[in-house]
């Protein structure tokens, strides 16, 4: 599950400097390279559209068809095998567009790059949308909970007022939101421009082994300090949107953090400080889910389960 999450949200976090020493991409985004590195400039095209698609509601049709391949997940979902299979049949489609992609990333020009980030975006789109139409509005539904649990809820960096859904917003509670993240649009899209420009230079070296000592620690540096403002920043943007909460929605997001499956990975300890003790306090007394007090964090090497090569590729239908 640790990959399968790791594969999520890669392209928009600053993990992305914890690249495998090949260099190459986990998951889904590798596979649209054939196991290959990807050429220069083809993360931060793939960083900024699943940044827009996650900000235009698009965010849960990637984790839909990863998570569907886990066990846990599709229990966690209450996916019955004929979801499961409508689900491979999406993720069978996207990958048929994988190679034209790969194509068109090798021979990408510095004006061509906003034609294929705005072509991402339409293709997760369509995918959502078929996605929609697979699966009933109760399976959608727990979706969005599973989505705001895994992120952490309203304190992630990676919120968005799709996740918001979980907590049940009402009209005037949405158009407040969306203000409130248009406002601090530009500034939360900076910190990824700046982890996108670390990943880049990763690649363009051949993965992590192949920096300088001094660049590597250079690395790191700059890394605890992106991770520090996103956190930062990602407070602040919470401390905003929970003045829009009622109690009870901030009751069910307490009690959604506190029931967070036990097979996700663990939260990042800055994180847990910004939901405050009291939160975690309530989770430990109701035996939900707890972070372990050495969870991984940015900066920290990545588990072995993610730095091990992987050679998986979406199933096709049964």
């Amino acid at each position: 599950m640790r990959k399968i999450l790791c594969s999520i949200l890669f392209v928009a976090f600053i993990a992305m400097f914890h690249l495998p020493a090949s260099g190459q991409l986990p998951g889904p985004l590798g596979d649209i390279f054939q196991g290959q590195p990807p050429p220069p400039g083809a993360v931060s095209v793939l960083g900024r559209a699943f940044f827009e698609a996650g900000e235009a509601g698009f965010g849960n049709a990637l984790t839909l068809l990863i998570g569907a391949n886990d066990r846990n997940v599709r229990q966690e979902l209450g996916l019955t095998d004929a979801e499961v299979n409508s689900i491979r049949m999406v993720s069978t489609q996207m990958l048929m567009n994988a190679p034209q992609y790969a194509n068109r990333f090798r021979t990408m020009t510095d004006e061509g790059q906003q034609g294929i980030q705005d072509d991402l975006i339409r293709d997760m789109g369509r995918i959502t949308q078929a996605l929609n139409t697979a699966l009933p509005q109760e399976r959608q539904e727990n979706v969005q909970r599973f989505m705001f649990q895994a992120l952490g809820g309203v304190d992630s960096p990676l919120i968005s007022i799709n996740a918001l859904e979980a907590l049940n917003l009402t009209e005037g509670q949405r158009a407040n939101m969306q203000g409130i993240f248009a406002e601090m649009r530009a500034e939360r899209f900076a910190h990824g421009e700046k982890a996108l420009e670390m990943a880049e230079k990763v690649i363009a070296a051949g993965g992590p082994q192949n920096l300088s000592q001094e660049d590597r620690e250079e690395m790191q540096r700059l890394s605890r300090e992106l991770e520090a403002q996103s956190f930062e920043t990602a407070a602040r943007l919470a401390a905003r949107l929970r003045q829009h909460l009622t109690p009870e929605q901030l009751e069910l997001e307490r009690q959604l953090i506190a029931s967070r499956p036990g097979f996700l990975p663990p939260l990042p300890r800055q994180m847990r400080e910004n939901q405050g003790a009291a939160r975690i306090d309530d989770a430990e007394g109701s035996g939900g889910f707890v972070p372990g007090a050495g969870s991984w964090r940015p900066g920290d090497p990545l588990p072995v389960e993610i730095q091990r090569p992987q050679d998986r590729r979406f199933p096709r239908p049964q």
